[in-house]
């Protein structure tokens, strides 16, 4: 045989020594990992079919936060000048006009009264006509009421005089009906300011004619100014707790200029209600904030009304708040917390405020500690295992889309 086939028939043992060592490394392998597996019936092989969560850590926050809104700001009340009698315009204030500024009872324009002083003079002159028959009436009727006495006076007489004395009292009152609506008319010539005011807009020049229900000038309140706001659903919760709260003391409120605004000057002022009606374009709560004086000679220029503003409000949690992914909140109103044991311990929660994904919260249980489950199981119960990994990100990167 040559030195060819021996060389052949070594390899070949070599390769098959090779392939038996193999296949005992394998085959012992597989049997030890049989053999370490835990039993199915042991908690350590329940605990690994238990789900995975993640988890963070609650962050204790400062009680203290602030709820910001846009709005509009705007004067309380604006009322329309009209004309309410016909005539010629015959003295018209030279501050009537855009921006000009009355105080309560200031005479705005007058209307010629001639005429109505004429109807005031005929009114009060068939006043007293009607008060000189009611005196004969009387006196007719007490004579007549002597003579029936007395049998000198028929049935009919006393019947006529009893009629014309009920003409002669109605007679009376009608006079003076006419004279009460000739007096007003004649005070209608004379238009005055009706609260301290500034002029919106105007239409009007002297000399001309005036016609009832025409609209002469536009007056906003210059005593003080709204601004109205749509809150979200979190932030109106938040302003209602603290209206409950309040014991009906005002709550303080902030008007502040924005990107929006045109005008310069941030004023203090306080909650009055929430506005009954929802906003119906944003489905938003609209609540009302006053601002005393904003109107005043010293924000000329810097207050307008119809402007955009931001609406702050102050606000302070009496109880200890946390930070805490919004998701991780069960229909708003309460979280799951993993235990020593691994096991989800369900705790009760009040929103006080929310900031994007954030929400902040307070509990009767003390999360400090804790470990808050952030992933959203397909079925969660109190008692119920898990294996927990405590995310190294902060509250607010935790990523609620899960």
């Amino acid at each position: 045989m040559s030195d060819t086939g021996k060389f052949d028939r070594k390899t070949l043992l070599w390769i098959a020594f090779g392939a038996v060592v193999l296949a005992l490394g394998m085959g012992g392998n597989y049997l030890a990992s049989i053999l370490n597996q835990p039993s199915g019936n042991g908690d350590a092989g329940s605990n690994a079919l238990a789900p995975l969560v993640e988890v963070v850590a609650p962050v204790t926050a400062s009680p203290d936060y602030t709820i910001r809104v846009p709005g509009r700001f705007r004067s309380r009340q604006t009322v329309a000048i009209v004309g309410e009698v016909q005539g010629k315009i015959t003295y018209l204030n030279p501050r009537l006009v855009v921006g000009g500024r009355f105080e309560q009872g200031d005479l705005l324009l007058k209307i010629n009264p001639v005429n109505f002083e004429a109807e005031v003079a005929r009114a009060k002159a068939g006043l007293g006509s009607a008060e000189a028959s009611l005196v004969r009436a009387r006196l007719d009727n007490d004579r007549q009421k002597e003579l029936a006495a007395t049998g000198a006076s028929s049935k009919a007489a006393r019947d006529a005089a009893v009629a014309n004395l009920a003409n002669a009292e109605a007679s009376v009152k009608q006079a003076e009906a006419q004279l009460l609506i000739a007096e007003e008319n004649l005070e209608r010539t004379e238009i005055k300011s009706p609260f301290p005011a500034i002029v919106f807009s105007e239409n009007i020049a002297s000399d001309s004619y005036v016609a009832p229900g025409q609209q002469l000038a536009e007056l906003m309140d210059a005593r003080s100014g709204e601004l109205v706001a749509g809150l979200s659903p979190r932030a109106a919760a938040s302003v209602a707790r603290l209206l409950a709260g309040a014991g009906g003391d005002p709550i303080s409120a902030i008007a502040r200029p924005n990107e929006g605004s045109v005008g310069s000057v941030a004023l203090e002022g306080y909650i009055e209600n929430f506005s009954p009606s929802i906003d119906q374009a944003s489905r938003s709560a609209l609540v009302v904030a006053v601002f005393p004086n904003a109107f005043s000679v010293e924000n000329e220029g810097r207050v307008f009304s119809n402007d955009f503003m931001t609406l702050e409000i102050e606000a302070r949690s009496t109880n200890t708040v946390w930070e805490i992914p919004y998701g991780a909140i069960r229909r708003d109103k309460y979280i799951w917390l993993v235990n020593a044991n691994d096991e989800l311990r369900r705790a009760e929660v009040s929103i006080v405020r929310g900031e994007g994904d954030k929400a902040f919260v307070s509990s009767s249980t003390d999360l400090s500690g804790a470990k808050l489950m952030v992933t959203v199981l397909a079925a969660e119960e109190a008692g119920m295992t898990v294996r927990s990994k405590m995310l190294d990100a902060s509250v607010e990167q935790v990523e609620l889309a899960r």
